[in-house]
């Protein structure tokens, strides 16, 4: 993993690559997916998880456009796979996760973005459609003591494929909540039901 040192928080501090991916993005979600969305409410600086549901493959690229700061994403190993999708992803740092079993090694990787004072993208669901809360956000509130940043995305619909969804015009709305702060002795369960029901007012 790249030393903190190494790494962007600020996109205005990041590579031309960065940059750019960040330009054409803002550019895909608002002018052809016609997409809107609120004032991010990610801290300008500091470890933040930001938590989202998860309805299409449009989601990560509206929490990235939304926001200044790069957005580390726990990413599904089949996109990592995909050798033209990892070098986009590896240009926020994203970590592949395994999604067939609990995968440590990306939960400790995660953990070490907030130690560095960046931000983690999650999604609790654990994957689209899915309703199978992930505990891996309580775990790294318990690690990081970090605020929790609700954000919640509606008219976006995941169709027969990626691409048909990436494609198809949707016009989503983005809305972030306030941030939520946990004592790092704070139960699972307390966590994961604040946060959820956070991101469900949201709708």
């Amino acid at each position: 993993m790249l030393q903190a040192s190494a790494v962007a928080d600020q996109l205005s501090e990041g590579s031309f690559s960065q940059r750019s991916l960040h330009t054409l993005l803002y550019g895909y979600v608002r002018y052809y997916q016609g997409a809107r969305w609120e004032p991010s409410s990610v801290p300008v600086s500091g470890p933040a998880i930001l938590v989202c549901n998860h309805v299409s493959v449009l989601d990560p690229l509206l929490l990235v456009a939304s926001n200044h700061r790069v957005i580390s994403f726990l990413v599904a190993q089949e996109y990592y796979d995909n050798a033209l999708m990892r070098q986009l992803l590896e240009q926020t740092y994203s970590i592949p996760v395994r999604r067939d079993r609990r995968d440590v090694r990306a939960l400790l990787q995660a953990r070490r973005v907030l130690e560095d004072g960046r931000v983690l993208g999650l999604f609790p669901e654990g994957g689209i459609r899915r309703d199978q809360i992930q505990k891996g956000v309580a775990w790294l509130v318990q690690e990081s003591a970090a605020p929790v940043v609700p954000a919640h995305v509606s008219g976006a619909r995941q169709g027969q494929s990626d691409l048909a969804t990436w494609l198809r015009r949707q016009r989503p709305l983005l809305r972030y909540g306030v941030p939520l702060h946990f004592h790092r002795n704070a139960d699972a369960a307390e966590v994961l039901g604040a946060t959820m029901s956070a991101i469900a007012t949201l709708a």
